[in-house]
């Protein structure tokens, strides 16, 4: 059945059931949930933080490998991203969710399933939004609202900081790469893919999958490139709990490009950044791929954006304490990458020569 045969008030009340937190007793804080024309919840002990991010089909998304479920999973896991970046906890999200009226009832409740599973993990509850027809490309939005008792802002490295990443880089720029190189076939099998997210998985006997790189194919065992994938359609972002947060004195989550948002913090602090390639922490899965097709590493990790990974500075009186107390909720590594300095932005290559540290990374309404 298509939404136009469905229309919006049944579709708002079918979410309603499906999502209501008083039916599932997590209605301590929440006054008013979906239904009337705000929500209404209870303030928070602390600060108040509010993120909006929205994805576009045929700029952040494309539906020839992105299924509904991975499209809602990786809205909530993009906006929560935000909320962690500045030390904070998310709590509740709004939808803002805009489909062709000849989408299908099933692609609408998929991506609803994936916001399901986003929000279990995340501990978070949907309060409301609103849902739209558009005459062509979707597009979906989500606001969430977190609380903290800390506020980690970009403004606040200093001289001397050393600079960390969570776990590893790259590897969403680069899965991104083999998704756009998939043959059709493969391009169908990975939508309807969850990556082990679903209880019930799809069952498959799926050994490898097929790229096209010019005009030869190049064939890569699914088991290799899992993960690569996985990061790039849903995305699971780290958080680090307290006390670890008070040890943090800047921090931006990596969603343009490493080189990109670690301008943005320098930039925000009015400091400079030395950073030592040879310590960028990039996955197994990945310099194996990128050799069997001759792509460089070091482009995905620097430059590709969307892993969505936290990078922060920590002083160094306080680099121990802050290693000694870290708690990840994903058990994410922490690699130390460079240091803060006064003014020059450089990158130390692999040879020990210095190079410009630019701002290399995804910009909308650029060339």
């Amino acid at each position: 059945m298509r939404l136009q045969q469905r229309g919006e008030l049944q579709l708002l009340k079918e979410i309603k059931e499906r999502f209501d937190p008083s039916q599932r007793g997590q209605n301590g804080a929440i006054v008013v949930s979906i239904g009337d024309d705000a929500a209404v919840f209870k303030p928070f002990d602390g600060y108040m933080l509010v993120t909006t991010d929205l994805m576009a089909e045929g700029i952040h998304f494309d539906l020839s490998y992105t299924s509904p479920f991975h499209l809602g999973f990786k809205l909530v896991s993009i906006n929560v991203s935000d909320i962690y970046a500045m030390g904070g906890v998310p709590r509740y999200i709004f939808l803002n969710v805009a489909f062709r009226s000849d989408t299908s009832e099933e692609f609408f409740w998929e991506f609803f399933k994936g916001v399901e599973v986003a929000n279990s993990i995340y501990s978070t509850t949907l309060l409301g939004g609103d849902i739209s027809a558009v005459l062509r490309d979707s597009m979906v939005s989500a606001t969430v609202i977190g609380s903290s008792r800390r506020i980690i802002r970009r403004s606040n490295a200093k001289v001397g900081d050393r600079i960390y990443i969570t776990n590893t880089i790259g590897n969403s720029a680069c899965g991104l790469e083999i998704l756009r190189r998939l043959i059709y076939q493969d391009r169908a099998f990975i939508r309807d893919y969850r990556f082990g997210l679903l209880n019930k998985e799809v069952d498959f006997n799926k050994k490898e999958l097929v790229l096209e790189m010019g005009s030869k194919r190049i064939s890569l065992e699914f088991s290799l490139v899992e993960s690569l994938l996985k990061r790039h359609l849903v995305p699971l972002v780290s958080f680090p709990e307290h006390p670890s947060i008070d040890h943090i004195t800047a921090m931006i989550d990596v969603s343009d490009g490493l080189f990109i948002d670690l301008n943005r913090i320098c930039d925000e602090s009015k400091v400079g950044a030395r950073v030592f390639l040879e310590k960028l922490p990039m996955s197994k899965d990945m310099l194996q791929v990128c050799s069997i097709i001759g792509l460089n590493p070091y482009n995905f990790a620097t430059s590709g954006g969307e892993d969505y990974e936290l990078l922060f500075t920590t002083s160094e009186s306080e680099e121990e304490s802050f290693l000694n107390s870290s708690l990840m909720t994903s058990g994410a590594v922490l690699t130390c990458i460079g240091e803060i300095i006064s003014d020059e932005r450089v990158v130390v290559m692999l040879d020990g020569t210095e190079i410009p540290l630019k701002s290399e990374g995804y910009q909308h309404f650029s060339s």
